[in-house]
């Protein structure tokens, strides 16, 4: 839109001016302040309502990552406890041999791991051979355990390649297998199955 300016010449001062063709009402003070004041309040009023629904859609937002973050972490735990799961038993077994590995058993317990091996046997008592490492058959030589009167003509027969608390009993059905790996063996059938 063109602005066109008219230059008027005065032939004297101008004092007053009154515009009669299209002229603007003149406010008063007390109507400018109320007309502030009431656009204060609209502008205070639209900032609130904005800010209500900017609040709203926030919210919105956020319970959607809240829900995609929970759906992902209930998607992580089931697949983590799928994993370990899955990988529980291997490592059962493996914790089993390695415990196994380097362990010496005390006397105490050489002692118990061979009548344990025996009372696998019952009711056969007579004529069971002992088969144990060499560190073994000198503990329970040492220890004289109780229970060897209980099995009449108890041979302890010494094998070299035994470990420290493995045993072997031969009667006349066959052999008991109790060394270590033979458990560590078990226990993979046990948990892994066939």
């Amino acid at each position: 839109m063109a602005v066109h300016h008219h230059v008027l010449p005065f032939d004297r001062p101008l004092v007053a001016v009154q515009p009669t063709f299209g002229a603007e009402r003149v406010h008063t003070a007390a109507e400018l302040l109320a007309a502030r004041a009431a656009g204060h309040q609209a502008g205070g009023d639209a900032a609130r309502a904005f800010s209500a629904q900017q609040l709203v859609e926030l919210r919105a937002e956020f319970q959607a990552l809240q829900h995609g973050l929970f759906q992902g972490l209930i998607a992580a735990h089931d697949q983590l406890l799928a994993e370990v799961r899955a990988a529980l038993p291997e490592l059962t077994v493996e914790l089993g041999r390695r415990l196994l590995a380097d362990f010496v058993p005390p006397p105490e317990l050489v002692e118990r791991l061979c009548r344990s091996a025996l009372d696998q046997l019952y009711p056969e008592r007579d004529g069971l051979e002992l088969v144990v490492s060499p560190g073994d058959a000198a503990t329970l030589d040492r220890l004289q355990p109780s229970w060897s009167v209980h099995f009449t003509h108890l041979r302890i027969t010494i094998d070299d390649t035994l470990n420290p608390g493995d045993c072997l009993v031969r009667s006349r059905f066959g052999v008991t297998d109790a060394r270590a790996s033979a458990k560590v063996e078990a226990l993979r059938h046990e948990v892994l199955g066939p």
